[in-house]
């Protein structure tokens, strides 16, 4: 004959299974608690205008927890885009300046049509001087700007389900990617990675032929010894909407509204 176990002994069993399971999780993982909004705008307000000030990002994307779109206050909401962006673009500028350094320094053939086709360009009929037109840094103030208009501060169905910042389209159908609901043709790109999706915008505006003029003029700026900053390159942006002049005015103005040049003097320009 089945025998059912006495109830309350059964419920006592299990309030002491859930405590020792609550323990083993405590001492594996430790105790999590998630920030709170107003403490999140406090760090990332305190980590950019650190920035502002010293000219150094020391601190990582991963500490800005809580998204731009868990908020409706419009200001915390670009405080909290605006960290959190900023390391990501820092680290992508560096990775390409060391890729810099090394086409000027390397004089292997191997190395640099694996640089020339990275960048869009035909191995073994480049010149070193065109390949570092395209392997250099961009203004932080412009991918800021584009950033944030492309991906409303981060609250656009792209962002949120894609890590797509900038807009940037696909018409490969293999192509991870978003199908918009207004639109039909292409999908706009979409990453495993915040980190991702910079990185292909850099790549974008470093070797489409689209943006020949911006690198024209990056590298004349180089050449003169002055700094790049976001307004210098904004005017050559005209292909990446279809808003044209409109679009650059939004660019500039967003630029100036959010004071994005004092993040210009994060790159570093030493040849």
């Amino acid at each position: 004959m089945l025998k059912i176990p006495n109830k309350p002994i059964v419920i006592w069993l299990g309030a002491v299974l859930i405590a020792v399971m609550s323990g083993l999780a405590i001492v594996w993982f430790g105790v999590y608690q998630a920030p709170d909004l107003q403490t999140q705008v406090k760090t990332a307000k305190t980590a950019l205008e650190l920035a502002r000030r010293s000219h150094t990002v020391d601190y990582s994307a991963d500490d800005i927890t809580i998204a731009p779109y868990d908020t409706d206050e419009f200001e915390a909401r670009k405080v909290l885009f605006l960290a959190k962006m900023l390391p990501l673009i820092v680290a992508e500028n560096d990775r390409i300046l060391a890729q810099r350094s090394m086409a000027k320094r390397t004089s292997s053939p191997a190395q640099l049509n694996a640089l020339a086709l990275t960048h869009g360009l035909k191995p073994s009929r480049v010149s070193k001087n065109a390949l570092l037109k395209r392997i250099d840094v961009l203004p932080p103030s412009l991918v800021l700007a584009q950033a944030a208009i492309e991906s409303a501060w981060g609250t656009s169905r792209f962002a949120r389900e894609g890590n797509a910042f900038f807009g940037e389209r696909t018409y490969d159908p293999d192509a991870p990617g978003i199908t918009p609901k207004r639109a039909s043709g292409f999908k706009v790109k979409s990453f495993a990675t915040p980190q991702g999706s910079v990185r292909s915008y850099m790549k974008t505006l470093n070797s489409n032929r689209a943006y020949r003029t911006l690198r024209e003029r990056r590298a004349n700026l180089r050449a003169l010894g002055q700094p790049l900053s976001g307004s210098e390159l904004t005017s050559h942006l005209k292909a990446y909407s279809e808003l044209g002049g409109t679009y650059i005015s939004l660019v500039e103005d967003t630029i100036a509204a959010n004071q994005l040049e004092d993040f210009d003097m994060l790159i570093s320009l030493n040849e």
